[in-house]
């Protein structure tokens, strides 16, 4: 029963979720109209459907054994291409949208995940982890909000060490690093 409990965490957890959905309360909080609400939306799933669709055929190819890119080349390759897509799609979201707190956010997101790349040969550092934090910190200044997204943070910190896909050392580097990313989000825009 803790593992399917932790399995749901970590899905309804997972960074494209969490990513998703604070930053259209984010976006929503600093006033964005509709469109730019719909424009934001549509941005985001049109990434996440990049992702699974790359995902999908790496293991389609046979060069990975399981979407979740478990093995340490298969999350160097999409930690790679995650972090490409991302600054691809924070220049293309300036240049096209004018959207500076998405572009931002978009290189924040692909520096978290190049830290991942850079960090890996010490530390398997958690990009769950990592988002979470950081897509709490786009939350700010909506108190309530902010300490929804900290249990959250907290719950999916747990769930990754109870499936056993990280110890103690990867969680606390990537709270560390996403804290960071969202602080530096706030102090940018702020």
């Amino acid at each position: 029963m803790r593992i399917a409990i932790a399995r749901a965490v970590s899905i309804v957890g997972h960074p494209v979720a969490l990513i998703s959905g604070c930053g259209l309360i984010a976006a929503s909080t600093h006033g964005a109209s509709p469109v730019q609400m719909r424009t934001i939306g549509a941005t985001l799933l049109l990434l996440a459907v990049v992702v699974v669709g790359f995902t999908w055929f790496q293991v389609k190819a046979g060069r990975w054994a399981h979407v979740d890119a478990s093995a340490r080349t298969e999350r160097a390759s999409l930690n790679l291409f995650l972090a490409t897509l991302l600054l691809a799609s924070a220049v293309l979201v300036w240049l096209v949208l004018h959207n500076l707190h998405m572009s931002v956010a978009l290189v924040l997101s692909a520096t978290l995940i190049v830290a991942a790349l850079l960090l890996a040969t010490w530390v398997k550092m958690s990009l769950h982890v990592a988002f979470a934090a950081f897509a709490t910190a786009l939350l700010w200044p909506l108190l309530w909000a902010v300490a929804a997204g900290s249990l959250i943070t907290a719950a999916v910190a747990w769930s990754r060490l109870t499936l056993g896909r990280h110890v103690l050392a990867d969680v606390i580097v990537g709270l560390l690093l996403g804290t960071l990313a969202g602080f530096a989000y706030d102090v940018w825009l702020g």
